[in-house]
């Protein structure tokens, strides 16, 4: 009798033990403000997520046949490609270059084979690439190393602050790291979804800085070990990237500057400090927040509408259109 007790108190132990650790690990993805505050199912970035693997996975499946056509034409159509977004200066448009297309006799202009590769609906103003380069990955380390940002940091703000909200921060983000990229970018394309990516991290720093200053004790050294375990692997995996490739390093930081941004809109200044008029000042630190978050997009449209595509030497030159591959030389 004895033994059956003993052995139960170790089994109840061992469960124990793994509630307490699974309840750990859990909160590590939890945000929570207040007690039993509710949370959200993070269906955004789970759907993201699930779409970026399929994507992916079906170039390396499909090696040949209607579906890896797909795939390529869907990259082709998708990347970030200043060439299809902005119109090129008259006099390179209209130059003669060789070419193989039916009918063109061995001579196309610039601009034909620049329409052909980016397929001529809504040349050259296909500013949808803003959006749907944040669904293409050029490898499996690109994705990887988005994705574990997008899972780690994502799901934690979703669960929080619900669908539409992050929806808002993972779109602005990337719509403002796009304008920033595309205007150093030059003639090579470019995908990934780091610029919504951090602006996702620097709304999660800021929504931690927040909470640190109405913690004490435990409840604040919880909170540091919690950004440094979501920050951590994104760390690690963008700097492996960074060695062996070349990254648009302007459009991270356009998408963090958005994401900071909102994130002092949503919370206000994290000052570690009790002010007799901070209610006030935290109210003018939003406020601000807004009006350089629209003075911010103004300025980075206008730039973006006063500069004209870059020349694409390989088509001007020598009439070689992209060859069809998703190994592109610049990772967002």
């Amino acid at each position: 009798m004895d033994v059956e007790e003993t052995s139960s108190v170790k089994l109840a132990h061992t469960a124990s033990k793994k509630c307490s650790l699974f309840t750990w690990f859990r909160r590590l993805f939890t945000l929570d403000n207040l007690p039993n505050q509710k949370q959200h199912f993070p269906v955004f970035i789970i759907t993201m997520s699930i779409l970026h693997i399929v994507i992916l996975l079906l170039i390396y499946v499909t090696r040949t046949g209607d579906v890896h056509r797909f795939i390529l034409a869907l990259y082709r159509f998708g990347r970030l490609y200043v060439p299809c977004m902005r119109p090129t200066v008259s006099h390179i448009r209209m130059r003669s270059v060789p070419c193989n297309i039916f009918g063109k006799g061995g001579m196309c202009s610039y601009d034909d084979l620049i329409k052909q590769e980016c397929f001529s609906f809504a040349y050259p103003h296909q500013i949808w690439r803003m959006i749907t380069v944040s669904c293409l990955h050029s490898n499996w380390l690109h994705l990887v190393s988005n994705l574990s940002a997008q899972l780690i940091q994502g799901i934690p703000i979703e669960r929080k602050y619900g669908t539409p909200y992050t929806l808002v921060i993972y779109w602005l983000s990337g719509i403002g790291a796009s304008l920033v990229g595309l205007i150093r970018l030059g003639s090579e394309g470019a995908v990934g979804a780091s610029g919504c990516l951090h602006g996702l991290m620097l709304f999660l720093i800021m929504d931690r800085l927040s909470a640190l200053k109405t913690k004490h004790g435990y409840d604040r050294v919880f909170i540091i070990l919690q950004l440094v375990f979501l920050m951590l692997p994104y760390a690690v995996t963008s700097a492996t990237l960074i060695i062996q490739y070349r990254v648009v390093h302007d459009a991270h930081v356009g998408g963090a500057l958005v994401g900071f941004l909102l994130g002092i809109q949503a919370f206000g200044l994290p000052l570690f400090c009790i002010c007799k008029n901070d209610d006030i000042h935290q109210k003018i630190f939003r406020q601000l927040a807004i009006v350089l978050l629209i003075l911010y997009f103004l300025m980075i449209v206008v730039v973006f509408l006063q500069i004209d595509a870059p020349i694409v030497d390989r088509i001007l030159y020598s009439g070689i259109m992209y060859n069809g591959t998703i190994d592109y030389q610049y990772f967002e």
